[in-house]
Protein backbone atom coordinates (compact mmCIF):
# COMPACT_ATOMS: atom_id res chain seq x y z
CA UNK A 1 0.00 0.00 0.00
CA UNK A 2 2.52 2.41 1.02
CA UNK A 3 4.21 1.34 -2.42
CA UNK A 4 1.39 2.66 -4.48
CA UNK A 5 0.97 5.48 -2.99
CA UNK A 6 4.65 6.52 -3.43
CA UNK A 7 4.40 5.92 -7.06
CA UNK A 8 0.97 7.65 -7.60
CA UNK A 9 3.01 10.79 -5.68
CA UNK A 10 6.02 10.02 -8.09
CA UNK A 11 3.75 10.69 -11.09
CA UNK A 12 1.58 12.98 -9.94
CA UNK A 13 5.00 15.42 -9.63
CA UNK A 14 6.29 14.35 -13.39
CA UNK A 15 2.98 15.14 -14.76
CA UNK A 16 3.12 18.67 -12.87
CA UNK A 17 6.36 19.02 -13.65
CA UNK A 18 5.33 18.85 -17.23
CA UNK A 19 2.43 21.45 -17.70
CA UNK A 20 4.35 24.00 -15.47
CA UNK A 21 6.88 22.97 -18.62
CA UNK A 22 4.65 23.40 -21.49
CA UNK A 23 2.88 26.37 -19.62
CA UNK A 24 6.36 28.05 -20.02
CA UNK A 25 7.10 27.42 -23.89
CA UNK A 26 4.07 28.49 -24.48
CA UNK A 27 4.38 31.86 -23.04
CA UNK A 28 7.48 32.32 -25.20
CA UNK A 29 6.15 31.44 -28.10
CA UNK A 30 2.98 34.16 -27.61
CA UNK A 31 5.60 36.89 -26.47
CA UNK A 32 7.51 36.07 -29.71
CA UNK A 33 4.52 36.50 -31.78
CA UNK A 34 3.41 39.69 -29.75
CA UNK A 35 7.25 41.07 -30.96
CA UNK A 36 6.92 39.80 -34.40
CA UNK A 37 3.05 41.54 -34.80
CA UNK A 38 4.46 44.57 -33.12
CA UNK A 39 7.58 45.04 -35.98
CA UNK A 40 5.00 44.85 -38.22
CA UNK A 41 2.94 47.50 -37.50
CA UNK A 42 6.08 50.13 -36.53
CA UNK A 43 7.26 49.27 -40.28
CA UNK A 44 3.62 49.27 -41.82
CA UNK A 45 3.53 53.06 -39.56
CA UNK A 46 6.87 54.25 -40.69
CA UNK A 47 5.90 54.22 -44.58
CA UNK A 48 7.58 52.49 -47.47
CA UNK A 49 10.86 51.12 -47.07
CA UNK A 50 14.02 52.28 -49.68
CA UNK A 51 13.00 50.30 -52.29
CA UNK A 52 8.92 51.70 -52.63
CA UNK A 53 10.84 55.24 -52.15
CA UNK A 54 12.93 54.60 -55.10
CA UNK A 55 10.13 53.85 -57.01
CA UNK A 56 8.02 56.76 -56.10
CA UNK A 57 10.52 59.26 -56.53
CA UNK A 58 11.14 58.08 -59.84
CA UNK A 59 7.45 58.54 -60.95
CA UNK A 60 7.30 61.61 -59.23
CA UNK A 61 10.64 63.27 -61.36
CA UNK A 62 9.10 62.61 -64.51
CA UNK A 63 8.46 66.37 -65.72
CA UNK A 64 6.88 67.75 -68.73
CA UNK A 65 8.85 69.15 -71.33
CA UNK A 66 8.07 71.24 -74.19
CA UNK A 67 9.77 73.13 -77.18
CA UNK A 68 8.82 76.78 -78.69
CA UNK A 69 9.91 78.06 -81.81
CA UNK A 70 9.32 81.86 -83.42
CA UNK A 71 9.22 82.40 -87.18
CA UNK A 72 10.59 85.97 -87.92
CA UNK A 73 8.37 88.14 -90.30
CA UNK A 74 9.07 88.23 -94.11
CA UNK A 75 10.17 90.90 -96.24
CA UNK A 76 10.64 92.00 -99.78
CA UNK A 77 12.56 89.25 -101.28
CA UNK A 78 13.62 87.68 -97.91
CA UNK A 79 12.41 85.21 -95.99
CA UNK A 80 14.12 84.85 -92.28
CA UNK A 81 13.31 82.01 -89.99
CA UNK A 82 14.93 82.10 -86.44
CA UNK A 83 14.25 80.08 -83.23
CA UNK A 84 13.86 82.00 -80.15
CA UNK A 85 17.00 82.05 -78.03
CA UNK A 86 14.28 81.47 -74.71
CA UNK A 87 13.10 77.95 -76.57
CA UNK A 88 13.73 74.69 -74.83
CA UNK A 89 13.82 74.17 -71.43
CA UNK A 90 11.71 77.04 -69.32
CA UNK A 91 15.02 77.32 -66.95
CA UNK A 92 17.52 78.25 -68.79
CA UNK A 93 17.86 82.20 -69.03
CA UNK A 94 18.61 84.62 -71.76
CA UNK A 95 22.97 84.81 -71.98
CA UNK A 96 24.67 87.82 -72.26
CA UNK A 97 25.44 88.53 -75.68
CA UNK A 98 28.97 88.86 -77.09
CA UNK A 99 29.03 91.17 -79.54
CA UNK A 100 32.45 91.09 -80.21
CA UNK A 101 36.28 90.81 -79.18
CA UNK A 102 38.33 92.29 -82.42
CA UNK A 103 40.21 94.98 -81.69
CA UNK A 104 38.98 98.76 -82.32
CA UNK A 105 39.81 99.84 -85.67
CA UNK A 106 39.77 103.76 -86.36
CA UNK A 107 38.20 104.95 -90.02
CA UNK A 108 38.42 108.45 -91.16
CA UNK A 109 36.05 107.78 -94.37
CA UNK A 110 32.82 105.93 -94.14
CA UNK A 111 32.35 102.51 -96.03
CA UNK A 112 30.00 102.63 -99.22
CA UNK A 113 27.88 99.85 -100.32
CA UNK A 114 25.99 101.22 -103.91
CA UNK A 115 24.20 98.72 -106.50
CA UNK A 116 23.59 95.29 -106.76
CA UNK A 117 25.89 93.93 -104.37
CA UNK A 118 26.52 92.07 -100.93
CA UNK A 119 28.50 93.68 -98.19
CA UNK A 120 29.22 91.32 -95.23
CA UNK A 121 30.51 92.92 -91.97
CA UNK A 122 31.15 90.45 -89.90
CA UNK A 123 33.18 90.87 -86.45
CA UNK A 124 34.28 93.92 -86.53
CA UNK A 125 34.99 96.70 -84.10
CA UNK A 126 34.98 99.85 -85.93
CA UNK A 127 34.99 103.96 -84.86
CA UNK A 128 34.15 106.69 -87.68
CA UNK A 129 35.17 110.12 -87.27
CA UNK A 130 31.94 111.20 -89.27
CA UNK A 131 29.15 108.76 -91.38
CA UNK A 132 29.64 105.33 -90.58
CA UNK A 133 28.08 103.09 -93.40
CA UNK A 134 26.00 103.64 -96.69
CA UNK A 135 24.07 101.52 -98.31
CA UNK A 136 21.70 102.08 -101.65
CA UNK A 137 20.73 101.79 -104.79
CA UNK A 138 19.87 97.77 -104.26
CA UNK A 139 22.87 96.85 -101.88
CA UNK A 140 22.35 94.04 -99.47
CA UNK A 141 24.10 94.91 -96.04
CA UNK A 142 24.87 92.42 -93.30
CA UNK A 143 26.19 93.41 -89.80
CA UNK A 144 26.79 90.33 -87.81
CA UNK A 145 29.00 90.13 -84.07
CA UNK A 146 29.71 93.68 -84.63
CA UNK A 147 29.94 97.17 -82.75
CA UNK A 148 29.54 100.35 -85.05
CA UNK A 149 30.42 103.69 -83.41
CA UNK A 150 29.91 106.99 -85.03
CA UNK A 151 30.13 110.24 -84.79
CA UNK A 152 27.43 111.00 -87.47
CA UNK A 153 24.99 108.69 -88.90
CA UNK A 154 25.85 104.76 -88.32
CA UNK A 155 23.67 103.25 -90.72
CA UNK A 156 22.22 105.35 -93.41
CA UNK A 157 20.44 103.10 -95.91
CA UNK A 158 18.39 103.95 -99.42
CA UNK A 159 16.88 102.10 -101.81
CA UNK A 160 18.35 99.20 -99.72
CA UNK A 161 18.34 96.07 -97.26
CA UNK A 162 20.11 95.75 -94.11
CA UNK A 163 20.36 92.88 -92.17
CA UNK A 164 21.57 93.85 -88.86
CA UNK A 165 22.27 90.72 -86.11
CA UNK A 166 23.66 90.62 -83.24
CA UNK A 167 25.97 93.89 -83.11
CA UNK A 168 26.15 97.52 -81.11
CA UNK A 169 25.07 100.28 -83.41
CA UNK A 170 25.72 103.50 -82.00
CA UNK A 171 25.92 106.97 -84.13
CA UNK A 172 25.92 110.40 -82.45
CA UNK A 173 23.29 111.99 -84.74
CA UNK A 174 21.26 108.38 -85.55
CA UNK A 175 22.03 105.06 -85.38
CA UNK A 176 19.61 104.40 -88.50
CA UNK A 177 18.74 106.60 -91.21
CA UNK A 178 16.47 104.65 -93.75
CA UNK A 179 15.09 106.89 -96.73
CA UNK A 180 13.01 105.55 -100.04
CA UNK A 181 12.39 101.98 -100.19
CA UNK A 182 15.00 100.57 -97.57
CA UNK A 183 14.15 97.74 -95.42
CA UNK A 184 16.07 97.58 -92.03
CA UNK A 185 15.92 93.93 -90.51
CA UNK A 186 16.98 94.07 -86.86
CA UNK A 187 17.64 91.14 -84.10
CA UNK A 188 19.52 90.87 -81.19
CA UNK A 189 20.96 94.20 -81.21
CA UNK A 190 21.79 97.17 -79.57
CA UNK A 191 20.77 100.82 -80.80
CA UNK A 192 22.15 103.86 -79.33
CA UNK A 193 20.93 106.98 -80.96
CA UNK A 194 17.99 108.09 -82.92
CA UNK A 195 16.32 105.20 -85.40
CA UNK A 196 14.69 107.40 -88.35
CA UNK A 197 12.56 106.31 -91.63
CA UNK A 198 11.45 108.48 -94.49
CA UNK A 199 8.73 107.45 -97.15
CA UNK A 200 8.10 103.91 -97.70
CA UNK A 201 11.27 103.11 -95.55
CA UNK A 202 10.68 100.41 -92.87
CA UNK A 203 12.67 99.24 -89.63
CA UNK A 204 11.35 95.92 -88.81
CA UNK A 205 12.01 94.78 -85.06
CA UNK A 206 12.35 90.78 -85.12
CA UNK A 207 12.87 90.61 -81.66
CA UNK A 208 15.45 90.89 -79.01
CA UNK A 209 16.50 94.67 -79.86
CA UNK A 210 17.15 97.59 -77.10
CA UNK A 211 16.58 100.69 -78.50
CA UNK A 212 18.33 104.00 -76.81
Amino acid sequence: MNMLSRRAVTVGAAVAGLGLALGLAGAAVGQAAAGTASQVESDSASGPGPQDRKSQSAVGDVAPTENTGRVIAKGPGYSIVATSPGSGSKASSSPETKVTDAPLQTLHQPIVCQGQRVLRIDNRNIRFDGNAITAEDGCELHIINSRISAGGIAVFARDASVHIENSEIEGRKASIDAAGGAQIYAETSTFKGAARRLGTAAIHDLGNNAWD
